[in-house]
């Protein structure tokens, strides 16, 4: 146990909480490079150290926000924190809007982990959006505390492993920035937005909408705010980390995995066929990761979790996300994700004037004694 300030903080805690924060945010559109292309390794080198700023900078704030909601309501459904954040009337209007949105990343999750089982295997991809629809229903009945713990360890691991897996794809071929740069010049590719700039706020606030429920629920958890603050620091350098390293590798074979829809497996398959399968196993766990809080959260929403009625719903949303992830995966990253953060444009208005008004309590409370 570390003492930051006049507060304690628990190891052990921050890494759970930092776990939570890189495995909900890796996904299916993370790992399987796709996601990274579109936001990131499309706009060129200079670019895409922006948007990681960008997303780094704004995603750390948002995400801090969201767990000191949760951990001073100790919203452990994380029911009302659309209301707690946004007020009565719109917190009432997204905290029924927000679900349908992840329940269609949900959908993107079923499909990456089906497009990832026919690259691997060669088998029907909905033979792998049906056993992802399986264990992720198994998990999140068990209940938050199994989630968390779950995911909480995988996280950090799933982010180690894309590293070794980028950096030897650098040490093989290098990074052509003059190749890169021409391809993404002269050939049409997905991108997230027009802007760079807005690809990056569009990343950062996905958080909100995606994340808000989840991790107002597993910052109920923490024993005080510097934990909060700490694991998601600590969690968003790993994220960057990552993501740069598997922006380097994509630009260094930009041309050959630009078409593809699932381009880090190609890349670790073409070092060597062992990296392929572990890659490939680390690419399972990252959808995993993402889709088992996507369903928990869905499913809080309507019901009580450990209820008979909270299995029944997990189950109709396991039939109905197996049945959407018929549609390609790259075409639902490249539409359900921008979406998702113009949403989330609306939760980041509030996090804003919810800070200014800590900010001038603050301040009024200093102010104080020297009129007394």
């Amino acid at each position: 146990m570390l003492k930051i300030g006049k507060n304690e903080v628990r190891i052990s805690m921050v890494i759970k909480l930092a776990g939570a924060f890189c495995a909900f945010l890796i996904g299916a559109g993370f790992a399987t490079g796709q996601e990274v292309m579109q936001y990131f390794t499309n706009y060129g080198i200079a670019k895409a150290v922006g948007v990681l700023v960008i997303n780094g900078i704004l995603g750390a704030w948002t995400s801090a926000a969201v767990m000191n909601l949760g951990n001073e309501s100790r919203d452990v459904q994380g029911l009302e924190c659309y209301k707690n954040l946004c007020g009565k009337y719109v917190g009432t209007v997204l905290s029924w809007f927000v679900p349908i949105f992840m329940f269609l990343t949900l959908m993107q999750m079923m499909a990456g982990f089906g497009a990832t089982f026919n690259q691997v295997f060669g088998g029907p991809e909905w033979v792998g959006s049906l056993i992802l629809a399986v264990l992720v229903t198994a998990i999140v009945l068990m209940g938050l505390a199994s989630v968390i713990d779950t995911i909480g360890f995988i996280g950090p691991a799933i982010i180690v492993i894309t590293m070794v897996m980028a950096i030897s794809v650098l040490v093989k071929h290098g990074v052509d920035f003059d190749n890169w740069n021409n391809y993404i010049t002269t050939h049409d590719v997905l991108l997230a937005s027009s802007s760079w700039i807005m690809a990056g706020i569009l990343y950062a606030l996905w958080n909100i909408v995606m994340c808000l429920p989840f991790m107002s629920a597993i910052g109920s958890k923490a024993k005080n705010k510097t934990e909060v603050i700490v694991g998601v620091i600590f969690g968003n350098v790993l994220f960057s980390l990552g993501a740069l390293f598997l922006v380097l590798a994509e630009g260094s074979r930009i041309d050959i995995i630009d078409k593809l829809s699932v381009p880090a497996l190609a890349m670790a398959q073409a070092i060597s066929p062992i990296l392929g399968w572990a890659y490939a196993i680390v690419l399972a766990l990252a959808i995993f990761t993402t889709a088992v809080p996507l369903m928990w959260s869905v499913a809080a929403r309507i019901t009580k979790e450990k209820t008979k009625k909270f299995a029944i719903v997990c189950f109709i949303i396991a039939i109905l996300g197996f049945f959407g992830s018929y549609i390609p995966f790259e075409i639902l990253v490249n539409i359900i994700t921008p979406a998702v953060g113009y949403v989330g444009l609306i939760g980041w208005v509030f996090i804003i004037w919810r800070d200014i008004k800590i900010i001038r309590k603050k301040i009024m409370d200093k102010r104080l004694p020297a009129h007394e």
